[in-house]
């Protein structure tokens, strides 16, 4: 555990439960379980895995943006620490997550055409921001402020896009509106949910590189949610791999590419596209597909696709635990030692 006096994010064992209902049969299904992280101040954390893993349900559980009732934190706790004083995001009142979603904690998501309103101007929508949050600043100081974020996000005449809607800007545009709306009040963590999924590489290069600036200039800390591990390499500091709801490999950015510990992640690190495959090579792919949180058992999730598993990894979850000689690098896995004295044999 990482000492609370150099965290700015501490996730602690939380696990989260959807209640489905179908006719007169209710489900409780575990969608979390058991995810721990840290974050600290000014550092770029990875969330990665492939979809259905659990990363988003993560990022709306900070925000505590979960659909309510259907979805609830049963165990764990999301703890804020700033200036001495730790704050359970996921105990919060409504009135005080009201006053920090915004204003300490920010989320892009990655449809802006869906998170932006389509009957509101883009100086609407970002004004409402200091609106909420800013109640002192006069309608020609949030003007200002608008056009400096504009300017700052890199739309071009900021001017003549106050008054545009969300249909009239291209993705990368409405992209660059949805990052001046987070970055209003200069939170300390800022979420985003893969920002350039849905945008050309072109403009995906231009969002990252403003992203990177932009915590340059205000040292806030990002946790970026991804499947793209070339995004992760170029980006973050640290990274969390998920698969099934649960943290299987943690580690700093360079000891996870050099190291990888976990069979999930070397398979995620075997399917990035490689230059000197050739134009006939075959890409790799992680085998199987990922069991859905009913069908979950008692071991590692991962069993069913892993090559390394033995009746061991199917009876018992292996704990995250320290592999190597850096006790910041942790993996679930009962015999990442063993396979990794493997890899370098084959070398």
């Amino acid at each position: 555990m990482v000492d609370m006096a150099e965290t700015l994010l501490e996730v602690e064992n939380l696990c989260v439960e959807f209640h489905l209902t179908d006719g007169d049969r209710q489900t409780c299904v575990p969608v979390l379980d058991g995810v721990s992280f840290s974050l600290e101040p000014g550092q770029t954390l990875g969330l990665v895995g492939e979809s259905g893993c659990g990363k988003s349900v993560t990022a709306l559980s900070i925000m505590s943006l979960l659909p309510k009732p259907m979805a609830q934190v049963s165990e764990g706790r999301i703890l804020y620490q700033k200036k001495g004083n730790s704050i359970d995001i996921a105990a919060l009142a409504p009135e005080e997550l009201y006053r920090m979603r915004g204003n300490r904690i920010a989320m892009i998501f990655q449809e802006p055409m869906t998170a932006l309103n389509p009957v509101y101007t883009v100086e609407q929508q970002v004004a409402e921001v200091f609106i909420l949050h800013r109640p002192e600043m006069t309608k020609k100081e949030r003007r200002s402020a608008v056009l400096e974020l504009l300017h700052k996000v890199g739309i071009s005449d900021p001017e003549s896009r106050l008054k545009a809607y969300p249909h009239q800007l291209s993705g990368g545009m409405r992209q660059r509106v949805m990052i001046a709306m987070a970055l209003a009040c200069r939170p300390d963590i800022l979420i985003a949910d893969e920002p350039t999924t849905a945008l050309d590489v072109t403009i995906q290069a231009q969002i990252l590189e403003l992203m990177q600036r932009l915590q340059q200039e205000t040292g806030m800390a990002i946790i970026f949610i991804t499947h793209d591990l070339g995004v992760v390499a170029e980006l973050c500091d640290r990274v969390v791999v998920m698969y099934g709801g649960r943290v299987v490999e943690s580690a700093e950015t360079v000891s996870l590419f050099d190291m990888p510990s976990h069979p999930y992640t070397m398979g995620l690190l075997r399917s990035i596209p490689q230059l000197n495959r050739g134009s006939k090579g075959r890409l790799e792919t992680v085998e199987g597909t990922v069991p859905s949180p009913e069908e979950r058992g008692r071991g590692c999730g991962f069993a069913n696709r892993c090559e390394y598993a033995e009746q061991l990894c199917r009876d018992l979850l292996p704990p995250l635990r320290q592999v190597g000689v850096l006790r910041t690098h942790l993996a679930s896995c009962h015999f990442a030692e063993k396979i990794n004295l493997q890899k370098k044999g084959d070398r």
